[in-house]
């Protein structure tokens, strides 16, 4: 056999003022010498398991290029083509391939171009024809149609929430298209809409977990191949979001139809109780006044880059200087102008510094204060939880009023506790540690702070959905109508 496998992909804000260019792909995750010849991550996790998978099995692999880039605004018309054309031309000049194998985002928004994903693989199956296997491994915060379902033969998107079985979803991608390539399984795709846009946490407490288990105990009896709940990116107005439910069956479409539809309204009866509880930024600010024997662990939900956001709001600092909280840390901040000036004074220096309110509209007003330079690093990463690094740019810790402050020269999200223990700040001794964080974070930290809230602090990704200007998005919908599907009776 002789498979194709490549990497494309961004999760698009439409409300995000800042563009996606070709260089915020290039500057995140690019390999295009092979997914091996990069750092380990979970942008190339999927290419490198299906590498594993292959060669185990004495396939032939063509591999083209694997890139992501950050969560941000619209990607642009050219970058977008560029990206596309290239890979197809890899593609094409791979010569005839039995398979070909995509790890895509999902969620990719570009000028012209509502469903990229959708434009891509459409191109893609034009070029291989109807006879090539075609398996895509999605984010389960993704936008999905019929346009996907009809063109793939076999689609898995990410069980978890946070996201942390990249890996495993792409084994069960590599499996489905041995099987089928075999012979052995006729895959057959459904989609049903639940009209519900949110975020639904998999893991700590809640519904979604025993809604997950029974996916998996689903899968491979009587039938039914994959099992996927599409959750859906909450910040796009575009037509085709919301959250959808995926299943393949073996043979059948009228099974794949039933599964879909029994799973799709089993998980809309369960989305109230499985939505993510958001706390006010008044509320949240005065808890973290109140002492306690753990850090009170406070997620900036609303400019965190992992939803597009640009990460350098000052609004929860203000807020701490204001409330007399001192014994802080925030994490991370994305100032790369701030960086370069404590790099320049270096550490132990005190300066009046700028702080933050500078990258877009959405970034609020910067703060100023005097600063002392705790910590510098070029080229800092921070360590995975399940292994590889995540490089986050230049770093700098900064002491104000008694707060650390981390600030980047990347737009990051705080994946490990090592963003912390390679850069100096310990968080036993913290009554708050502040992130720009939404979930990801979550079992991390579950066990060193007394109490996590969400708070629907000042920014981009407003997780007030009534306030933000849709103009575009599919409706009735979940929550700006109240039961659009009528199970609530």
């Amino acid at each position: 056999m002789r498979i194709f496998i490549a990497t494309f992909g961004t999760e698009t804000s439409t409300f995000a003022s800042f563009p996606t260019g070709l260089d915020d792909f290039k500057h995140h995750a690019w390999a295009e010498h092979g997914a091996e010849g990069a750092v380990p991550s979970h942008w190339n996790a999927p290419a490198r398991t299906w590498l594993a998978r292959a060669r185990a099995l004495g396939w032939d692999v063509v591999e083209g290029l694997h890139t992501f880039a950050e969560p941000a605004g619209i990607t642009t018309r050219a970058t977008y083509e560029y990206l596309r054309d290239r890979i197809l031309g890899e593609l094409a000049a791979a010569g005839p391939v039995d398979a070909v194998l995509l790890f895509l985002h999902g969620a990719m928004v570009a000028e012209g171009y509502d469903d990229c994903e959708g434009d891509f693989v459409t191109r893609v199956r034009q070029l291989v024809g109807p006879d090539v296997t075609i398996g895509l491994e999605l984010d389960l915060h993704a936008h999905i149609d019929h346009v996907l379902v009809e063109t793939a033969d076999i689609i898995v998107f990410y069980k978890a929430y946070p996201h942390n079985d990249q890996a495993a979803r792409a084994d069960d991608v590599f499996t489905l298209v041995e099987r089928t390539l075999a012979g052995e399984i006729d895959p057959k795709m459904a989609l049903f809409d639940c009209r519900t846009m949110g975020l639904f946490p998999t893991t700590m407490q809640g519904p979604m977990i025993g809604f997950t288990e029974a996916m998996f105990d689903a899968e491979g009896k009587d039938g039914i191949l994959s099992l996927s709940l599409n959750h859906g990116f909450p910040w796009a107005d575009v037509p085709i979001a919301g959250a959808k439910m995926l299943a393949i069956a073996d043979g059948s479409m009228a099974l794949a139809e039933r599964t879909a539809e029994a799973f799709g309204k089993r998980f809309y009866r369960d989305r109230k109780a499985a939505c993510l509880p958001f706390t006010s930024f008044e509320d949240a600010i005065a808890e973290a006044r109140i002492a306690g024997e753990k850090p009170l662990l406070l997620a900036d939900t609303s400019d965190q880059a992992g939803s597009g956001a640009p990460g350098d709001t000052t609004y929860m600092l203000r807020a701490f200087i204001d409330s007399g909280i001192r014994n802080a840390a925030i994490v991370p901040l994305f100032d790369p102008l701030a960086v370069g000036i404590c790099q320049q004074v270096g550490v132990g220096a005190k300066l009046r510094l700028r702080i933050g309110g500078k990258f877009e509209p959405h970034s609020g007003p910067p703060c100023d204060g005097e600063a002392e330079v705790l910590f510098l690093k070029r080229d800092a990463y921070q360590e995975q939880e399940n292994g590889g690094e995540l490089h986050c740019g230049d770093i700098a810790v900064v002491r104000m009023e008694g707060i650390e402050i981390l600030l980047t020269t990347k737009r990051v999200n705080v994946y490990s506790l090592s963003m912390f223990e390679r850069h100096g700040i310990s968080l036993g001794d913290k009554q708050i540690v502040a992130i720009k964080n939404l979930y990801k974070h979550t079992d991390l930290f579950a066990p060193l702070v007394r109490r996590q809230l969400y708070v629907a602090s000042p920014g981009a990704s407003d997780p007030d959905w009534a306030a933000l200007d849709w103009k575009r998005l599919p409706r009735p919908i979940w929550p700006l109508d109240a039961d659009p599907l009528g199970l609530d009776g």
